[in-house]
């Protein structure tokens, strides 16, 4: 997607990218003080810019809002958080999960976790979770926002002219990468990464787009192994997370610009954290998490409402991988149902052979009756069912359908429109 001004965008996204390259300042991991610990005078700064940036972030983005998903979160993060984190008065972790489909997750330095419901709806068990948590729990832990700050100021990068002109390069051919498949050369940004640019949030972005570097990330990926193996969750998992967002499902429009929608960061993820299991046998030991089903179960209206945003956005291959998933875990839901009726239309729309879209018509109504049939009180798939029966010229059908839409949504922004439909069909001696 492109909103205004996407040469400023990639701009901050080449600066960054640049600024990757230095080398990072050592600094001891705020654990290894314990209670001791106070923040640096620029940390201190640093971390004050942090909550600002979090202030605005909050007051643009939808936050997903289940209390028991957050509350099963901030125990997987105190489970993997070490002594030395957990005693220190200074600063606390918070995990908040924002609505959006992009596979992202971020930490600011100050200790709030983001996670976008597109990554956890790939997740398939909380060891897979745990990896990710575990990776940006470390970039706190061990300081890594104010390392990289450190680096640029004694490198005194800055943006030059030759930088903006390359960014002019990339925001022109970013679109070629993506229709040519090629997602390590495209940068386009989803809905949030447009907010994070457009507001100047140069601190998510550096988290969730960019990253620190390969050197720090590779420190936040074995920095996460242990508190894993330390918790007693199982390493063999960790692979599998990157292996699982490599697979884009065959999705023509894919816009993941974040670190963990990233293909070739994601392919050395996966390589570096097989060689790590092998050279550290004794930390593969770890039991799986032990109640899978409750975690399946805490999960199960996220892939569910991850599948309505990629069919918001167009993304029908996705958007049907997790409706599949979420009927599977939700068979008697009736917003899956309704959702697959949707999702069948659109993959109608788009279709060229009239055979094929006859029958995606057909189980785009099955799927439509059975979200009824589940909850005759939704108002949705009484419209949606109700014009799928007037193409059909299915006429008094579809009265019946949209005369019960209009009675179960009177403050819907379309029933003007839908009663003119209604009024037309009476007219004409279709209504009963």
């Amino acid at each position: 997607m492109r909103h205004s001004g996407p040469i400023r965008s990639t701009a901050l996204a080449t600066l960054l990218l640049v600024l990757s390259s230095c080398v990072a300042t050592q600094l001891p991991p705020i654990s290894s003080q314990g209670r001791s610990f106070k923040p640096l005078g620029d940390e201190a700064k640093l971390w004050e810019q942090s909550r600002e940036e979090e202030a605005k972030l909050l007051d643009h983005v939808k936050l997903y809002g289940d209390p028991l998903l957050d509350s099963h979160l901030e125990h997987v993060v105190a489970r993997l958080n070490p002594p030395g984190m957990a005693v220190n008065p200074e600063i606390r972790y918070r995990v908040r999960v924002v609505e959006d489909p992009a596979l992202n997750a971020f930490a600011y330095p100050h200790g709030s976790i983001y996670v976008h419901t597109g990554l956890l709806a790939r997740m398939e068990n909380e060891d897979e979770l745990a990896t990710v948590l575990g990776h940006e729990m470390t970039h706190v832990e061990n300081r890594h926002m104010l390392r990289y700050q450190r680096s640029v100021l004694n490198r005194q990068i800055g943006l030059t002219v030759a930088t903006i002109a390359a960014a002019v390069i990339i925001a022109n051919a970013e679109g070629d990468a993506l229709g040519n498949g090629e997602w390590g050369k495209a940068a386009a940004l989803d809905a949030f990464g447009e907010i994070v640019v457009g507001l100047g949030l140069e601190l998510a972005f550096t988290a969730s787009v960019n990253g620190y570097g390969r050197g720090l990330e590779t420190e936040a990926d074995e920095g996460g192994f242990r508190k894993m193996s330390a918790a007693g969750y199982d390493l063999r998992q960790a692979p599998k997370v990157y292996q699982v967002l490599l697979d884009d499902r065959g999705e023509p429009k894919r816009m993941e610009a974040f670190f963990f929608g990233s293909h070739p960061r994601l392919s050395e993820r996966v390589e570096d954290t097989k060689k790590y299991l092998a050279a550290h046998p004794a930390a593969n030991a770890g039991n799986a998490a032990d109640d899978s089903n409750a975690f399946a179960r805490l999960l199960r209206p996220v892939i569910r409402d991850d599948a309505r945003l990629n069919l918001d956005l167009g993304r029908l291959k996705i958007a049907e991988g997790e409706l599949d998933r979420a009927r599977a875990l939700m068979p008697e839901d009736p917003e899956t149902h309704f959702l697959r009726g949707r999702l069948r239309l659109a993959q109608a729309a788009a279709g060229a052979d009239p055979a094929g879209q006859r029958q995606l018509r057909r189980q785009a109504e099955d799927a439509f009756l059975q979200s009824i049939a589940l909850d005759s009180q939704r108002a949705a798939p009484h419209r949606e069912l109700g014009f799928l029966l007037y193409e059909r010229e299915q006429l008094a059908d579809a009265c019946v359908q949209l005369r019960r839409y209009a009675e179960l949504a009177p403050e819907a922004d379309d029933l003007e429109h839908v009663e003119d439909r209604i009024q037309d069909l009476e007219r004409d001696g279709h209504c009963r």
